[in-house]
């Protein structure tokens, strides 16, 4: 049995409950990372590598953010739901930009 934490919403990639929170399920999250987006991915040196199409960059999360817009298929990402606002998103980089664009403190 899983935890329902009593919000009633189910995680449609896992059909397991949402977690409470703005930040969704963060094991949903790990998890999705680790199958879907690292296996993508390499480091070389200094520079983040997408082994899809040789996109690089210094920076992890500017690949870990083109890897899941351009080489995982829709019906395979997450899926960021916010929970401010009820909108729903469909990678992690469009999420956080919402976030910070409407829900700055």
């Amino acid at each position: 049995e899983g935890y329902d934490d009593g919000s009633g919403m189910i995680d449609p990639n896992t059909g397991m409950p949402i977690a409470a929170g703005a930040d969704g399920n963060k094991d949903s999250e790990i998890r999705y990372m680790t199958e879907k987006i690292f296996p993508m991915m390499s480091k070389s040196g200094h520079l983040w590598l997408c082994l899809q199409c040789q996109f690089e960059r210094r920076s992890k999360e500017h690949v870990i953010d083109h890897v899941e817009a351009k080489h995982v298929a829709v019906h395979e990402r997450m899926g960021y739901h916010c929970f401010l606002c009820n909108h729903s998103f469909a990678t992690r980089n469009s999420y956080r930009s919402h976030i910070s664009r409407y829900h700055k403190n």
